[in-house]
């Protein structure tokens, strides 16, 4: 037996709380208070006269039959006792119970609150832990009051944990059940899986609320644990339990995609858009639940990068479309959380980028012909060496780029130029010609020129904007065959 996997819905499944008996109830008590509610369901009315804490919605023929299942096994009755309230003393009038059942909470936690004497400021604690615990579990949501409660339970169980004479208590109970099964280990187990299990109970409302989306209300529940007094091991412990689902299915579509991926490498493209859609909702809850610096988080926003970046590649190795996977490599290059992975996925962005440039007509992004390509000639790498005749020897390296382009620009630019030199002509028979050539030659001239600028505008780019060539810049080259000084010997 376990508390570790506690469910938030504990108190309303709470066999006590549904069938309205104490605690303390005899299996003879039990035996009638069964009898009676089925007398009083033959006469079609509700065998519970008096509740405390009554459920907002009495519980159905299975929730009873759930909870007779739970008072008949020691091991679970023992669990829904540790979280029930507990009768102050036997045989005397207990004014807090009392005041529970007159529907007044206030009143029942200020006579635990006042109650000093041992035993009963044990039982006292622990019924305040329950109380508030209680109250906080059924708050619509995790407002300041609500975190008020949570912080009083928190620290109500944490006394309930670390006072032994409460376990005492728990170790003679669980001898009055006299069943073989419950032991002094039992008891033990309990309470040291205590601070688990009620860490448990909020982390899986605080990964529930992130699963709606309800991000505000998730880190709410996340603080209270951190703020709770229980060790950071414990709560990372709990949230990641929480979130196992989530990173489970990350894995295994990990799994799903590189299968398909491999099996059919041309949709590449496909799966890892449709890998994205499906995992990016996990994983932003498991990043709205755990720490940005916790394993599992890191770990699948690496799997997920790595998962993409296997698409990517098999997929642009198929079809050479370098511009999709660069758009689906992008998102990739976001997720990955460890250097190595960064580095992985920065690497092939690099590559791919590289190649697009080549892929695509620089001045307009069409299919290039390679027929059509800009070639620019560029030196670089300049070394000037005096000689012992004291003169200066110039030596350098050329490369010629090819600035891909397409059939369509380079008409273009063939239009301007031919448009550029007709102005310049008809210029010149105008000078020569015309009976006015001054005037008529400067119109032309001035119109020629605004024209070509025109054109030449309407490039928007320069090729010296082209990747290699700014890359060739930034270490010093420029465009031409060789130096300026060069060119005079």
């Amino acid at each position: 037996m376990t508390l570790v996997g506690l469910r938030p819905e504990i108190y309303r499944e709470n066999a006590f709380r549904i069938t309205g008996l104490p605690v303390r109830a005899t299996a003879r008590d039990i035996r009638r208070h069964t009898e009676k509610l089925r007398l009083m369901e033959s006469l079609g009315k509700s065998g519970a006269s008096e509740e405390i804490l009554p459920l907002g919605q009495p519980p159905d023929e299975d929730a009873w039959q759930r909870a007779a299942q739970r008072l008949r096994d020691p091991v679970s009755r023992l669990v829904d006792e540790l979280f029930w309230l507990w009768p102050m003393a036997d045989g005397e009038t207990d004014s807090a119970m009392t005041a529970l059942l007159n529907g007044k909470p206030r009143d029942a936690l200020r006579v635990w609150e006042l109650t000093t004497k041992r035993p009963a400021r044990a039982v006292a604690v622990h019924n305040i832990a329950v109380l508030s615990h209680v109250l906080a579990l059924e708050a619509d949501r995790p407002d300041a009051r609500a975190m008020r409660l949570w912080k009083r339970a928190y620290q109500r169980w944490a006394e309930v944990i670390a006072d032994d004479s409460f376990w005492d208590l728990m170790r003679k109970r669980s001898k009055e059940l006299k069943d073989p099964r419950l032991t002094v280990d039992t008891v033990n187990r309990m309470r040291k899986d205590l601070p688990s299990g009620l860490l448990s109970i909020n982390a899986q409302l605080a990964a529930a609320a992130a699963r709606d989306g309800r991000l505000k209300d998730s880190r709410a529940y996340t603080g209270g644990m951190r703020a709770s007094g229980f060790a950071f091991e414990l709560v990372d412990e709990a949230l990641h339990r929480a979130v196992e689902h989530e990173t489970s299915r990350i894995k295994a579509l990990c799994e799903n995609a590189g299968q398909a991926t491999r099996a059919d490498p041309g949709t590449g493209d496909e799966l890892a858009g449709r890998f994205l859609d499906e995992a990016k909702p996990l994983l932003r809850v498991v990043t709205s639940v755990l720490p940005d610096d916790h394993r599992a988080v890191r770990d699948a926003g690496d799997d997920m990068a790595l998962t993409v970046l296997g698409c990517v590649v098999a997929y642009v190795n198929t079809t050479q479309k370098y511009r999709r996977s660069l758009d689906l490599l992008e998102p990739a290059l976001a997720l990955a959380n460890t250097e190595s992975v960064r580095d992985r996925v920065q690497e092939n962005v690099d590559t791919i980028r590289d190649n697009l440039a080549y892929a695509s007509c620089f001045l307009c992004g069409r299919d290039p012909d390679e027929a059509c390509a800009l070639k620019l000639p560029m030196y670089g790498d300049v070394n000037r060496e005096i000689t012992a005749y004291y003169q200066t020897r110039i030596t350098w390296r050329t490369v010629t780029v090819n600035v891909p382009r397409c059939r369509r620009c380079r008409r273009k630019r063939g239009r301007r130029i031919a448009m550029s030199v007709l102005f310049g002509l008809a210029a010149v028979a105008v000078t020569v010609f015309a009976p006015h050539p001054e005037t008529l030659g400067a119109i032309l001239t001035v119109i020629g020129f605004v024209v070509t600028v025109w054109w030449i505008a309407g490039s928007r780019r320069s090729p010296t904007e082209f990747g290699p060539v700014m890359e060739l810049y930034a270490k010093g080259w420029r465009p031409g065959d060789r130096p300026p000084e060069a060119r005079n010997k």
